[in-house]
């Protein structure tokens, strides 16, 4: 049992670190790098090493974006000192990598850091926050509210790449997890906007792209690295979407500030009970998903599209981990733009860009020629070699989808490769139970290849 002494002020000044920690601020500081966007904006990178006295790789970059409502700690899963709670135990068929790292050895959870394992394997590891993301340090400026998808894809990623290449002089990896990799592959088609209009904040410009600056791109870098990389989204329920007030909803540039919010809630909240709870309740939703179908009411198929954390995939002190310190802020409008997607079947810009569109309530049926960018157009720019980790439940990224929009829509290049891993989800997929014995394995074969 502890117990405390002293004054009440004293007591404060006990526990003050202790909250601020509780609060998102665990000690990950080291290898913080910043990046200009065109705007003017800093956004955060963290260049990976195990600990603060570790060199840094000085071999080929893989540069890591996250997913929507996510930041890059979901690329380094770790036990935070304070959380005494935390006592995973490695596996006994853990693989020999595992085992012999000093590393896992002093914190077992390591064995689900993807970013840990790259490491190891002798990359050099980056990892950055959108704008709005982020916190512990690594909390990327905030911009105005006035943002969506476009800009994060069109101006942050090209940043984030772009300091890489300027500190390392050398050619990266790029990818992500489905955001992160859906971000990357439209990097590599040149896309940009225009930064003037952005940083004004009345409007959002048209998205641009050149076949000169897509082929400079690809040409500085190395290879594409998808995890389950977003695109045209399965919504089981997409045509109840299909409505002007969730659509005028969603399509406001609002911002859904969670880092502001969560780490404040998870302080008060027992990892046993926040694990527990979402252990509960996606496994009910994953059985409802794999039910059949001809005794439950049609709306139940929303469940197949709610079935993207396979947390039996998952280990508890992982699912907490992510709960505490990976879901962070997003943009409604970043939402809104997967929407339309879904309901529409297309891949393009927001339906509010351009100075014509600002107070357009929802999008409009695709047309030729209706002065929007269309991303799928423009797939064949990417030529550099892709491999993609693909989730079976195809919640939210359906494979088969795409593979079509990816792998057949890019040019062709020899060593393109991608797997769907059985028994995952969306979210799982990145650090589940089957990540550290079979994706990560094959990221890092691939990449030794791409050597």
């Amino acid at each position: 049992m502890i117990s405390y002494c002293g004054s009440p002020l004293r007591l404060a000044l006990l526990l003050m670190p202790l909250l601020l920690v509780a609060c998102g601020n665990d000690d990950r500081s080291h290898g913080l790098h910043l990046a200009t966007t065109a705007d003017g904006l800093e956004l955060k990178l963290r260049r990976y090493r195990p600990t603060p006295d570790a060199e840094f790789r000085s071999a080929t970059p893989v540069v890591l974006f996250p997913g929507i409502t996510l930041n890059f700690q979901q690329f380094d899963v770790h036990t935070p000192f304070w959380l005494g709670s935390y006592h995973y135990r490695l596996p006994p068929d853990a693989p020999q990598w595992a085992r012999e790292d000093p590393v896992i050895a002093a914190d077992n959870l390591k064995y689900f850091s993807l970013a840990h394992y790259l490491y190891l394997r002798g990359y050099d590891v980056w990892m950055a926050n959108y704008r709005r993301v982020g916190r512990a340090g690594f909390d990327s400026d905030h911009g105005n509210q006035n943002t969506n998808l476009d800009v994060w894809c069109a101006l942050d990623v090209p940043a984030a790449i772009g300091k890489v290449i300027a500190v390392t002089g050398e050619r990266p990896v790029i990818g992500g997890h489905s955001t992160g990799g859906l971000c990357s592959y439209l990097y590599l088609q040149g896309i940009t906007m225009d930064a003037d209009v952005v940083a004004a904040g009345e409007y959002l410009p048209h998205v641009t792209a050149s076949e000169s600056l897509a082929l400079a791109r690809n040409r500085q870098v190395k290879g594409f690295l998808g995890l389950d990389p977003a695109g045209i989204p399965y919504y089981a329920t997409a045509e109840q979407t299909d409505n002007s007030a969730t659509l005028q909803r969603l399509g406001g540039g609002r911002l859904v500030d969670l880092d502001a919010i969560l780490p404040w809630v998870m302080s008060v909240l027992h990892p046993v009970v926040v694990s527990g709870s979402l252990d509960a309740t996606f496994k009910i939703i994953t059985r409802l998903a794999d039910a059949e179908r001809s005794w439950l009411p049609a709306w139940s198929e929303v469940f197949a599209g709610l079935d993207f954390w396979r947390t039996a995939n998952m280990n508890g002190y992982v699912e907490d981990f992510h709960a505490r310190f990976v879901i962070s802020s997003f943009y409604l409008g970043v939402s809104a733009q997967y929407t339309d997607w879904a309901v529409h079947g297309v891949m393009r810009e927001h339906w509010r860009n351009g100075e014509e569109n600002r107070d357009r309530p929802q999008p409009s049926a695709p047309a030729v020629d209706d002065g929007y960018f269309y991303y799928g157009d423009n797939q064949a720019r990417m030529t550099v070699p892709a491999f993609s980790v693909f989730s079976e439940s195809s919640a939210l990224v359906d494979t088969s989808t795409m593979v079509g929009i990816l792998y057949g829509g890019k040019t062709h290049h020899p060593q393109d490769q991608w797997l769907e891993i059985p028994g995952t989800g969306h979210i799982d997929v990145v650090n589940g139970n089957q990540a550290p014995v079979i994706s990560f394995p094959a990221i890092g074969d691939w990449l030794d290849a791409l050597e």
